[in-house]
């Protein structure tokens, strides 16, 4: 709350000082959900994380079925040594699954990063281009991280968002952002 409140005081003075400064703002959310490639992106990142997912539960009910076996053997009286050739067995599994539930999250994470990087850099060279042809001092992204606004209240000219959007080939109707 006290960081949204200095940026509101930091905001109000940038625009009494800024009488000659032009200033816009964007949604960059709204502009990264319309990108086409951040669809693609998205649709690559589920199909990676479903097949991961299918890897760490087939090698789950391996490891059921491996348990299961071993508790039959041990209740028909099998031998100490192979109960414990298969007890190593079933441990050394379930340190895999959890390596791999472990490792999931980074990996997802990784390949996200590295296919958000180019989109993002198409992003900023779309606002540059934007803010070098129409002359603005000051671009501000109108949310934060977590969809809040930045900017309460601005004159609708100053949303380049559909500008920004338009400059990256992106065609949509405007709507509610």
């Amino acid at each position: 709350m006290k960081k949204h409140f200095l940026l509101i005081i930091f905001l109000f003075a940038v625009l009494s000082v800024a009488g000659q400064q032009k200033i816009g703002y964007a949604n960059l959310e709204f502009i990264l959900r319309n990108m086409p490639e951040a669809e693609l992106m998205n649709k690559e990142i589920t199909t990676y994380t479903r097949a991961l997912e299918e890897q760490i539960s087939a090698k789950q009910e391996y490891y059921q079925s491996l348990l299961q076996d071993f508790v039959k053997k041990q209740e028909e009286g099998y031998s100490e040594t192979l109960l414990n050739t298969q007890r190593e067995q079933i441990i050394s599994l379930e340190q895999e699954i959890q390596n791999d539930i472990n490792n999931a999250d980074a990996k997802i994470a990784a390949l996200s990063n590295e296919r958000l990087e180019p989109i993002t850099q198409k992003i900023i060279v779309a606002i540059d281009k934007v803010y070098e042809e129409d002359g603005y001092t000051y671009i501000f992204n109108s949310a934060d991280g977590t969809g809040n606004s930045i900017v309460l209240k601005g004159p609708e000219n100053a949303n380049l968002t559909y500008r920004i959007l338009e400059e990256l080939g992106v065609q949509i109707a405007e709507e509610e952002e």
